[in-house]
């Protein structure tokens, strides 16, 4: 499939969305569940610059993620600032940050590059619990977000708009001649340095630009949710991340967001299981609803093992056979003529 192929699909789906989320009597629920896989489809392919473009695996970027959430609240009530220019601070408040860990990560590859991330992500999950007078420690902060947007489908196409622009600025990095760099990095990091590219400038770059992207992401998030706690700080957190990315498709624009609408589908169906009273095999449903991570632990298991691609090398595997079997056929056809 080409990529303008590729892009025409997802602009359909996007306007799918649009419409459901604008026009549709859709209910709630369903708007509520559409509008967290838009906003979280933003964080995994943020997260998708450092892990599938440039390589390296982070287990801290819930603090990216968690500075914009607790960016928004925070700033209405210190400086009361509008909603709009918030979510803008969310943003920098992860890019910033993201540009901070970048030095001290500057030189680490690998698994050292990995344990730092934990290390400095669960450096702001502390300070967020143990500041409790400023972060309002485990029980957290209430966000809110402006009355023309209480309606959850309301929420859910402004949301909508802005992870369109944010992912269509992302497009655009991944494929500019700076992303290139960064793809050539993660390929073979001593031949782009011989090549005479300043190999730390860029993945330094690509580290800020997705701990803004995921800052953004959070600034969305906690009105959403109308609250945020030090919960979205945690390194745990960050592994929705990974498994959203790494089912969906990592080094692919696209794979992502289909992890994204996975994982968030799966967690709802499997959760809905513990108000049931079915047993399966002497088995109580309601029992296994509440071990739903289980599942989603069990799903990235079988994508690594069978299909690193993720959904998208699945994808691929059935377009492959599909035009194997269609060029097999069609000089068979023409012999019976």
């Amino acid at each position: 499939m080409t990529a303008n192929a590729r892009a025409f699909i997802l602009a359909v789906a996007w306007l799918v969305l649009a419409g459901a989320l604008g026009f549709a009597p859709i209910g709630a629920y369903t708007a509520t569940l559409v509008t967290e896989v838009i906003i979280l489809s933003l964080w995994a392919v943020s997260y998708n610059l450092v892990y599938g473009y440039m390589g390296e695996i982070s287990f801290g970027h819930a603090a990216f993620f968690g500075l914009g959430a607790f960016a928004v609240p925070l700033l209405a009530r210190e400086l009361h600032l509008p909603f709009g220019l918030n979510l803008l601070g969310g943003m920098l408040a992860g890019g910033l940050f993201a540009a901070l860990a970048s030095i001290i990560l500057r030189r680490t590859r690998g698994v050292y590059f990995a344990v730092l991330t934990f290390v400095l992500g669960e450096l702001l999950y502390v300070i967020a619990i143990k500041w409790t007078e400023f972060t309002g420690g485990d029980n957290g902060l209430p966000v809110a977000r402006p009355a023309f947007l209480d309606a959850p489908g309301s929420y859910g196409l402004f949301a909508l708009v802005m992870v369109t622009l944010a992912l269509a600025v992302l497009h655009r990095i991944v494929n500019s001649p700076a992303g290139r760099v960064v793809q050539a990095i993660r390929q073979n990091e001593r031949r782009a340095m011989q090549i005479g590219y300043n190999t730390t400038v860029y993945r330094a770059l690509a580290f800020t630009l997705s701990g803004a992207f995921s800052g953004l992401a959070g600034a969305l998030y906690s009105p959403f949710i109308h609250f945020v706690s030090p919960d979205v700080l945690f390194w745990t957190f960050s592994g929705q991340a990974i498994i959203m990315t790494i089912i969906g498709g990592a080094a692919t624009f696209y794979g992502p967001l289909l992890g994204a609408a996975l994982f968030v589908l799966m967690r709802d169906v499997i959760s809905s299981w513990s108000a049931s009273s079915a047993v399966i095999a002497g088995v109580q449903l309601s029992k296994l609803g509440e071990h739903w991570p289980l599942f989603m632990g069990l799903l990235f298991f079988l994508i690594i093992v069978f299909e690193p691609a993720g959904l998208v090398g699945v994808f691929t595997r059935l377009r492959n056979a599909w035009v194997k079997r269609a060029f097999t056929r069609a000089p068979t056809a023409g012999a019976e003529d």
